[in-house]
C-alpha cells in the first residue's frame, strides 16, 4: 500500500503485537467517535446561548435561535391542554384565598387603622383608649378578610381579557428568556439525551470492530476515514430516531423489544413538563406581571370601587366616632393609607399566598393530566420540533467529526505497522 510514494506494509505483514494493538485501538476510537458526535450534536442544540461567529459563519444553540417558534409550540401545547385564564380562575376558591390572607390582614390591621384615622382626622388615633383601638383593629381585620373574598369574586370575570396566556408563554420562553426554554427542553428530555450519548459510544465500538475486519481484509488505511464518516452520519441519524421511534413498543428480529425513549416515558415527562412550566413560566406573579399598565389601571379602578362600597359602613362608623366629615378626599386618603400599611407587611406573607394561589390554579396538574393521555403522535411534537429543521446539520456534523477522527485512526494505524 502506497502512502506519499513510500511502500508501507499492510496488515498481513504486521507483527502480532501490531495486530493486537489495532484490534484494541479501532473499536475504542470508534466508541470515542460515537460518544463525541452525540455529545457535540446535543451541545449544539443548546449552546452557545448567543451567536458566535463572523458574519453568516457561526453558530447559536438551535433552541435559542428558534426560540420564538419553539415557544409558540409550547404555548399551543399548553392552550390545548386547557390551561386558560378563565378555566383556571374558575377553580379558585375565594374564601380559601381570603382565609390565607387572614394572618396578613390581622398583622396589618393596627397599622392600617392608625393610618386611616390619621388620614381622616390627624391626631385622633392617639386619643383613642386602648380597648377601642383593639376592637376597631379586630373589625378592620375581619372586614379585610370579607372584602378580599368579595374582590376575588367580582374581579374574576374581568381578568381573562387582561391576560393573553399564549403571548405570556412566548414572552417567557423566547428572546432574553430563551435560556429558560433551553432548560425546559433539557429537563424534560435529560434521560433521553444522556442515553443517546452512551448509545453513540456503544454503536461506535461495534462499528470499530467492523473496521478491523475491513482493514484486515482490504489493507487500505483510507477505509478508516470513510467508515468513520459513515459511523458519524448513521450514528447521529439513528440517535435522533431512537428518541422518538417507534411510538409504541415493538419487537425487532422477534426478540428485542424497544420503544422510542420519549414516548416510553410519557407519564414522567408530562409530570416534569407541567411542574417546570407551573414553577417558572405560569406562576401567579408571572400572570400579574404580564398585565399591561392600562389594564392594570382598569383593574385597580374596579378594585377601588368595590373596596369603597364594602368598607363604607366601617368608614362611616369611624367618621361618626371621630366627629369628622368623610368626603371623597378623606376616603381616598384613608384607602391609600390602608393600602400602604398592608404593603409593608405583604413581603413576609407573599410566599404563602403565592403557594396557595398556585395550588388552586393547578397549572402543573392540568398540564400533566392532559399530556399523559395525549396521543403519542401529538405528544412527540412537545420535543421533536427542536430537532426537525436542523436535524440535517446535526447528522452532517456527525459525518464530518467521524471522518476527521477516522483520518486520525488511519494515521495511527499506519504508525503501528
Amino acid at each position: 500500500m502506497a502512502l506519499g510514494g513510500t511502500e508501507r506494509p499492510g496488515l498481513g505483514s504486521a507483527t502480532v503485537s501490531s495486530l493486537v494493538e489495532i484490534l484494541i485501538f479501532l473499536p475504542i476510537v470508534g466508541a470515542i467517535i460515537g460518544y463525541v458526535c452525540k455529545l457535540m450534536a446535543i451541545k449544539m442544540l443548546f449552546h452557545p446561548a448567543k451567536w458566535i461567529g463572523i458574519g453568516p459563519l457561526g453558530w447559536q444553540g438551535v433552541v435559542q435561535r428558534r426560540s420564538p417558534k419553539f415557544a409558540g409550540g409550547v404555548a399551543d401545547t399548553v392552550m390545548g391542554a386547557g390551561v386558560r385564564v378563565d378555566t383556571m380562575l374558575a377553580k379558585v376558591d375565594a374564601a380559601s384565598i381570603a382565609a390565607t390572607l387572614g394572618p396578613l390582614l390581622e398583622a396589618a390591621a393596627p397599622g392600617a387603622l392608625e393610618a386611616a384615622i390619621e388620614a381622616v382626622k390627624p391626631g385622633a388615633y392617639a386619643a383613642l383608649p386602648a380597648p377601642v383601638k383593639a376592637q376597631l383593629a379586630g373589625q378592620v381585620g375581619a372586614s379585610g378578610t370579607r372584602i378580599t373574598k368579595v374582590l376575588i369574586e367580582e374581579l374574576r370575570p374581568l381578568v381573562p381579557e387582561l391576560v393573553d396566556v399564549r403571548q405570556l408563554i412566548i414572552r417567557q420562553l423566547s428572546g432574553e428568556n430563551a435560556d429558560k426554554l433551553a432548560r425546559l427542553f433539557q429537563e424534560v428530555g435529560k434521560r433521553e439525551l444522556q442515553v443517546v450519548i452512551w448509545y453513540g459510544a456503544v454503536l461506535g465500538f461495534i462499528i470499530g470492530l467492523v473496521e478491523v475486519g475491513f482493514y484486515a481484509a482490504l489493507e487500505r488505511w483510507w477505509l478508516l476515514p470513510m467508515i468513520g464518516a459513515i459511523d458519524g452520519l448513521v450514528n447521529n441519524w439513528l440517535a435522533i430516531q431512537m428518541i422518538f421511534r417507534p411510538l409504541e413498543k415493538k419487537r425487532y428480529l422477534g426478540i428485542f423489544p424497544f420503544q422510542g425513549l420519549f414516548p416510553a416515558r410519557q407519564d414522567e415527562i408530562s409530570r416534569d413538563y407541567g411542574r417546570m412550566l407551573a414553577s417558572e413560566v405560569l406562576t401567579p406573579r408571572d400572570f400579574l406581571a404580564h398585565v399591561d399598565p392600562a389594564s392594570r389601571a382598569r383593574l385597580e379602578a374596579a378594585a377601588k370601587v368595590i373596596v369603597e362600597r364594602e368598607a363604607a359602613p366601617l368608614m362611616q362608623m369611624m367618621a361618626m366616632m371621630l366627629g369628622a366629615p368623610l368626603d371623597q378626599a378623606a376616603k381616598d386618603r384613608a384607602l391609600a393609607a390602608v393600602t400602604g400599611s398592608v404593603a409593608t407587611v405583604l413581603p413576609a406573607h407573599a410566599p404563602a399566598i403565592e403557594a396557595e394561589i398556585s395550588r388552586q390554579l393547578a397549572v402543573a396538574e392540568t398540564l400533566e393530566a392532559a399530556l399523559t393521555v395525549m396521543p403519542k403522535a401529538e405528544f412527540e411534537a412537545v420535543l421533536r420540533g427542536v430537532f426537525e429543521e436542523d436535524e440535517w446539520i446535526l447528522v452532517t456534523l456527525g459525518g464530518v467529526l467521524g471522518g476527521a477522527i477516522g483520518t486520525l485512526q488511519g494515521a495511527i494505524v499506519l504508525a503501528l505497522q
